[in-house]
């Protein structure tokens, strides 16, 4: 009870600094605000909503059992749900992983043992954020990012396996369990957008959050490019990679593979809400650890062989990106999140 309410003291603690800042620096406030509006807007919904959609229908869709057995197996997992949950999540990002973990915990289909196995074995960022966004736009070398995807789902593997000795202390079922949502989610494409809209809410209400935080928070601290980039890599992972992007050289590599390693606060809250306390966060907190020593040691071992990585030092301005307006493909992605929003509000009203 004692720790309970140091805990609740330090969070009640910082919520009221941060509330003062806030009320102190109500420009930046809205400045960072609006930042991680448009982020959401051009980056996290395009990306995220609908693959949480697709995502969570592909797991009504049978695969060759000998395949996914053989995985079970090999994985130590109880069920071939588990095994499927992994392989989508390395092709949705760690969000993705979480959701599917969530859902197919509450109703029932997985054990908590196999929803601590997959967050260990899923949760890595989307190839897309990976490849497209760190590789070929801050990194400027789509092979670079190519190879940081694959080495992170090597290091995912490699640090689970360290952690499996962690797995007998972890409390509750080691069985899957009845359904405690009261409902199966095989009814097809409309509950899959429902559960979707959720899911994007609670992320976009994590990267909002940071990013208001971020902004106050960037005054304080000395005004030097490594405190910047500390500072983003605690709180969100993309801002993390674009400001150490910008330092250059192995620094920007490097710096790189730490935002993917500790994912920020931003990913951990967004875990917390979308796991749906299915799993321990200490014991993934510890998979993260290793996992960043062993994907620093294979980035630095591998990099080697990839000619033209490594960027030297320069000493000219930061490179200018040109805003447009949001894509096509975008809008339209966005338009219908809105509906799709609007119409669960209103469902969710009526029903009361």
């Amino acid at each position: 009870m004692n720790r309970q309410r140091k805990t609740a003291f330090l969070q009640g603690s910082i919520a009221i600094v941060l509330a003062a800042l806030l009320l102190c620096n109500p420009k930046l406030s809205a400045e960072g605000f609006l930042d991680g509006i448009q982020l959401c807007v051009q980056t996290v919904l395009p990306a995220l909503f609908p693959f949480f959609v697709l995502c969570e229908m592909m797991m009504n869709v049978p695969l060759p059992g000998r395949f996914l057995r053989y995985l079970q197996n090999a994985w130590g997992f109880c069920s071939e749900k588990s095994v499927f949950a992994v392989l989508v999540s390395w092709i949705g990002g760690y969000a993705v992983c979480a959701q599917l973990t969530g859902n197919l915990y509450c109703e029932g289909k997985i054990s908590r043992r196999d929803a601590l196995l997959i967050t260990m074995l899923g949760c890595c960022s989307s190839p897309g954020f990976v490849i497209g966004c760190v590789g070929g736009l801050l990194l400027q070398n789509v092979r670079l990012g190519v190879l940081l995807y694959g080495l992170q789902i090597v290091a995912n593997l490699l640090s689970t396996a360290l952690c499996v000795p962690f797995l007998s202390s972890v409390k509750g079922d080691k069985q899957p369990r009845e359904n405690l949502s009261g409902f199966s989610r095989n009814a097809g494409l409309s509950l899959a957008i429902g559960n979707a809209v959720n899911s994007s809410l609670n992320v976009c209400g994590c990267v909002l959050f940071f990013r208001t935080v971020g902004a106050v928070l960037r005054p304080i601290l000395p005004e030097t490019p490594w405190s910047a980039a500390a500072l983003s890599m605690l709180l969100e992972i993309s801002a993390g990679c674009a400001d150490f992007s910008a330092l250059g050289g192995r620094v920007a590599l490097y710096g790189c593979c730490l935002c993917l390693s500790m994912w920020g606060c931003s990913v951990w809250a967004q875990l917390s809400l979308l796991l749906r306390k299915s799993v321990p966060l200490p014991v993934l907190a510890l998979q993260r650890i290793f996992f960043m020593i062993i994907f620093i040691f294979l980035v630095a071992a591998a990099v080697r062989f990839l000619p033209g990585t490594l960027i030297v030092y320069s000493s000219l301005t930061g490179r200018v990106v040109q805003s447009s307006r949001l894509p096509a493909d975008a809008a339209v992605v966005v338009f219908l999140f809105v509906c799709a929003t609007l119409y669960k509000v209103r469902q969710n009203f009526y029903n009361k």
